[in-house]
């Protein structure tokens, strides 16, 4: 009996060491992310500080009264890079305000021009000679391929496909 009690004891002491060793690496981890958590946060005020120097630095560069040349060579650099800034938005809104150039052509030809027609490959020769039977809608212009047509368009579809080139319906498997 006294080993049996002596068994349950160790047991129950390595249970208690355990939970007591997960709650210190809980607690432990807490504190870790608290920490972390104060890092950050005095970091962003530090990188919020050190921007309002820049701002102020700036400020007396542009201002014509910063005379430390460490600072000056900093602010002459950061004015050229605003003025090559400057030069790169101008160079976006010349670019928004072009007109396409002026044509000869009539409007209608124009218009044309901008939404050419696609380009569709020939279809191939039927093997099978075709039914009577057709699908109700548009019918296809040119002979319809092997394969079936499209159901949203009636597009000739080749074997195969899972969308329609016409009109982008996904196209079930049969």
């Amino acid at each position: 009996r006294r080993g049996k009690e002596n068994i349950m004891a160790s047991f129950l002491n390595k249970l208690k060491s355990g939970a007591d060793k997960a709650a210190f690496e809980a607690d432990r981890l807490v504190r870790v992310n608290q920490a972390q958590a104060a890092a950050r946060t005095a970091q962003r005020e530090l990188e919020a500080e050190m921007t309002a120097l820049g701002r102020e630095a700036l400020a007396l560069y542009d201002g014509g009264v910063l005379v430390q040349p460490e600072l000056l060579a900093i602010c002459e650099k950061i004015h050229g890079m605003r003025q090559h800034v400057s030069a790169m938005e101008a160079e976006v809104e010349r670019i928004r305000q072009e007109k396409p150039p002026e044509s000869s052509a009539p409007a209608e030809d124009e218009a044309a021009a901008e939404m050419p027609e696609p380009v569709r490959p020939p279809a191939p020769t039927p093997q099978v000679p075709p039914t009577a039977t057709t699908a109700p809608g548009p019918q296809p212009a040119a002979p319809a391929p092997q394969g079936r047509p499209c159901p949203n368009c009636g597009h000739p579809l080749r074997p195969g496909v899972r969308f329609c080139p016409e009109c982008g319906t996904r196209v079930e498997d049969e």
